[in-house]
């Protein structure tokens, strides 16, 4: 069995019959992913910048490989389960001393679909499923102009703290 867990997959429905699946994130990912970053909509609020390449995100699918490898975070792609395409990802990054960072991105076609909300309520339930570390803290760091993150954030139990986004687990 590798320790990327390849059999682990967590199968989410959303509220409006969506079905999706939860799985750690792989090389074959890599131009799904790029789609997606490089769609104005979610270049908007994410940190990557707009001439990211396919290259660029083959690297950082290996840096969330190597770093799952090492228990100091994970990438999981979010597959809708009816086609198998890949919509979006979510991780737990830079696990140091019980603390991670949260990150994640959407296809914007599923924006305001209410998926998110439901990944990170799995996540949460399941974090020790693909979570190996300890974590008791997750940070999340936030454009102030994402509204909609900021409500999707608080809606799933995190505090602002100055300009992060904290919510504490056990």
């Amino acid at each position: 069995m590798s320790a990327h867990k390849e059999k682990e997959v967590i199968t989410v429905s959303s509220h409006n019959d969506l079905a999706f699946d939860l799985r750690p994130i792989r090389h074959k990912d890599c131009q799904a992913i790029w789609d997606i970053l490089k769609d104005p909509h979610v270049q908007s609020f994410n940190d990557y910048s707009a001439d990211i390449t396919k290259g660029d995100v083959y690297d950082f699918i290996q840096g969330d490989i190597e770093s799952f490898y090492n228990q100091q975070g994970i990438r999981l792609v979010i597959v809708l389960r009816s086609t198998g395409q890949v919509i979006g990802s979510i991780g737990i990054f830079n696990i140091i001393n019980g603390q991670g960072i949260l990150g994640f991105e959407l296809s914007s076609q599923y924006f305001g679909k209410g998926i998110m909300q439901k990944v990170l309520a799995m996540l949460f339930e399941k974090l020790t499923t693909f979570v190996p570390a300890p974590l008791n803290t997750i940070v999340a760091l936030v454009n102030p102009n994402n509204s909609s993150c900021i409500k999707l954030l608080t809606k799933c139990g995190f505090q602002q703290h100055d300009a992060h986004w904290i919510k504490y687990v056990t």
